[in-house]
């Protein structure tokens, strides 16, 4: 057996607690890892102290830095644990793990059909550069005062001497934070005029267009709906080996390609007419830094593209008329040629910035560099333009670097200025409709 859970996030909520209990209870014993450990008994401050005393980049790889103990559960038993006062509990353990306070426990209730029972679930936050070494304060089972507990994969145990090395290094890092400053060399933010509307009505008549097939196409015969991959269906031209819904479903992928691709065209427009923004990043100190990443954020109503001048759109291909759709191969093959067509543009490379919303925001992620003292890198440009709100001379936007050699993060806000565009929406639609035709063609 092997723990059948999705730890790249943290447990977070009810239903995230009791499905990692599921897993506990479906796992084998070798399956304890770095980040959780489970015990049929009360044992907690040696497994806290052992989370707390993690390498920070170590930590990161899983579960967001979290690691978790579970009390009360084991491998195909629930064996449950009572519950305690939490402000008892805290000063119990306060004994043994010190003035270390960077975790919280619930008590998670769960019937695994003998009964709800409640398993004790301790959170032990990420550790952070900078922080010291936690000790053991009280002797505890056979471990003397002192004892520097380090958790391993699949046990915790005293620390050996590579270990406290790096928690020496971890602790030393508090007086090294990162220190760069971003700034843009050249670039605006171009304010478009509205789009949305004629982009809308586009995939509303494409939309219509296609549709409308169904009411004119014959239908399949009964022989080939109860066999849609027959080998008579596959060659009569009077029937179509796609269901009608199989069709609707391939007109809305077609049109959120198209829609995609019409915007990467409309952000070639802009880039012929505005220049990206490119940001450099410095380093004034006296420490080398190693993969400095800088995180732009923006109001969501500003839209990025990454400026690759190389870059074509690719627009999709139009579904094949329905009542037409003759498959001159096995049924087996359809899934694999779905899985290998082309997206509706060319994707970017695995070093170009990543884009994102979150939150309201525009998110954009550069790839990290490495930084000697006082140098000074260019970023990826960037391609940046607006379709939404009121003109302004500037737009509001906010970056934080971080380096994984030092601890910290830099912020700072950074004003982008704009520029008006009074950009001859034709051009990308006259585009769009061109592609349309061909793909009629």
């Amino acid at each position: 057996m092997t723990l059948n859970f999705d730890a790249d996030q943290p447990v977070v909520g009810l239903k995230r607690q009791r499905a990692l209990i599921e897993a506990v209870l479906n796992a084998g014993s070798a399956d304890e890892t770095r980040w959780l450990e489970w015990k049929s008994r009360l044992d907690v401050s040696k497994a806290i102290l052992g989370f707390a005393n993690r390498m920070p980049d170590v930590a990161a790889q899983r579960a967001g830095g979290h690691a978790y103990l579970l009390v009360g559960v084991e491998e195909e038993a629930l064996h449950g644990v009572a519950t305690h006062d939490i402000e008892k509990v805290d000063a119990w353990l306060g004994r043994y793990i010190g003035d270390f306070d960077r975790y919280q426990f619930t008590y998670v209730p769960f019937d695994n059909g003998e009964g709800t029972r409640h398993a004790m679930l301790v959170d032990v936050f990420p550790p952070r550069w900078g922080d010291p070494i936690h000790p053991l304060r009280k002797e505890h089972q056979n471990f003397y005062p002192g004892t520097v507990f380090h958790r391993y994969a699949g046990k915790t145990m005293p620390a050996r001497a590579a270990e406290i090395d790096a928690l020496t290094e971890r602790a030393r890092r508090a007086a090294k934070r990162v220190n760069v400053d971003v700034a843009a060399v050249t670039g605006t933010v171009a304010l478009l005029p509205p789009l949305a509307e004629r982009r809308n009505h586009i995939l509303d008549s494409l939309r219509a267009d296609l549709m409308k097939q169904l009411d004119t196409a014959c239908p399949r015969r009964q022989g080939a709906a109860a066999r849609p991959y027959s080998f008579a269906a596959l060659y009569n031209a009077s029937s179509d080996y796609r269901s009608p819904e199989e069709f609707r479903q391939e007109v809305e992928q077609y049109l959120n390609d198209f829609d995609q691709a019409m915007q990467q065209s409309l952000a070639h427009a802009v880039r012929a007419l505005v220049a990206p923004l490119t940001l450099k990043l410095t380093n004034p100190g006296e420490e080398n830094l190693t993969k400095v990443e800088v995180v732009l954020s923006l109001p969501d109503t500003v839209l990025a593209q990454v400026a690759d001048d190389d870059e074509e759109v690719d627009w999709p291909d139009r579904p094949k008329e329905y009542g037409t759709g003759t498959m001159p191969i096995g049924a087996g093959m359809i899934a694999g040629m779905v899985a290998l067509r082309s997206p509706a543009f060319a994707l970017p490379s695995l070093h170009a910035p990543d884009i994102t919303q979150e939150d309201g925001r525009t998110i954009i992620r550069f790839d990290p560099v490495d930084l000697c003292p006082h140098e000074t890198a260019t970023l990826d440009p960037i391609t940046l333009y607006s379709i939404q709100g009121a003109a302004a001379d500037a737009v509001a936007g906010k970056w934080r670097a971080t380096a994984t050699n030092v601890s910290g993060k830099e912020e700072r806000s950074l004003s982008l200025p704009t520029q008006r565009l009074e950009l001859d929406m034709s051009t990308p639609i006259a585009m769009a409709e061109d592609a349309e035709d061909d793909s009629e063609a």
